[in-house]
């Protein structure tokens, strides 16, 4: 009886192993999923900053990192 417990044992352990291993994974691949929304980035027509296209004011076809720098 002693060795179907050890065996159980091992198993469960096993399992939550895989479960842990699996959750880990996952949250690598929605960090990296996230990171990569981020989008193009470009560059301030005025003081030539890379950022994000989502971040960046657009005015014309010039992207400003700033309001004042797409004001000047």
């Amino acid at each position: 009886m002693n060795i179907f417990r050890i065996i159980a044992a091992f198993v469960v352990l096993w399992l939550l192993v895989r479960m842990v291993k699996s959750y880990r994974e996952r949250a690598r691949l929605a960090r990296s999923r996230h990171s990569s929304d981020r989008g193009t980035m470009v560059q301030c027509a005025r003081c030539d900053l890379h950022i994000p296209k989502a971040e960046a004011i657009r005015k014309g076809r010039r992207y400003y990192c700033s309001k004042e720098h797409a004001e000047e």
